[in-house]
């Protein structure tokens, strides 16, 4: 009986083992989604609102402790939603590809996207600042875009990551690619 109790064992250890490195193992962590990343994914949501011309929206989310917003009141901001906002209301930003430069860990982010503009389908850039005020990331938008001098601390240029939307061919990660802001 001990004998085939052993044998058993035997067998069961050869199973174990030679099953051992049949499937590929990574230690790299999985890519994140900028719609994983909280400040990320409010930057988006911002471009999506500006993108559909929904400027009282846009003006909620923008950063208005350091005075960093786009008009001076909301009833402003409501005067110029788009007129074709309706049709827009819906859209949201699918396929995009970011920049995200960690300027001050959880507390201060510029993105840069890129992403096909709604009405025209041409591929744009837009650039969005984020703080974090308290429990919540505030947002303010660089109108003519981010410069150097935006992205770098202590004399230095952020390294930035790169995030896209999922479900993207490398050709489409291409085209969809910002260029960095530091160039």
């Amino acid at each position: 009986m001990k004998k085939i109790l052993a044998f058993i064992s035997i067998i069961s250890i050869v199973g174990v083992l030679a099953s051992c490195g049949k499937e590929e193992v990574t230690t790299e962590p999985k890519h994140k989604k900028c719609e994983q990343i909280e400040p990320c994914k409010t930057a988006l949501q911002y471009a999506t609102y500006t993108e559909q011309g929904a400027d009282d929206k846009a003006y909620k989310m923008e950063n208005k402790v350091d005075n960093h917003t786009s008009y001076d009141s909301l009833a402003k901001a409501k005067e110029y939603v788009a007129s074709d906002y309706e049709q827009y209301q819906h859209q949201q930003i699918k396929d995009y590809g970011v920049l995200e430069y960690k300027l001050v860990s959880n507390k201060k982010y510029i993105y840069k996207f890129r992403y096909k503009d709604f009405r025209t389908a041409e591929l744009k850039n837009f650039t969005v600042g984020v703080s974090k005020k308290g429990d919540k990331y505030l947002t303010n938008e660089y109108f003519s875009g981010a410069s150097k001098q935006d992205v770098t601390v202590n004399g230095e240029v952020v390294n930035h990551k790169k995030y896209y939307s999922a479900g993207l061919t490398q050709q489409e990660k291409t085209e969809l690619t910002p260029l960095p802001i530091e160039e």
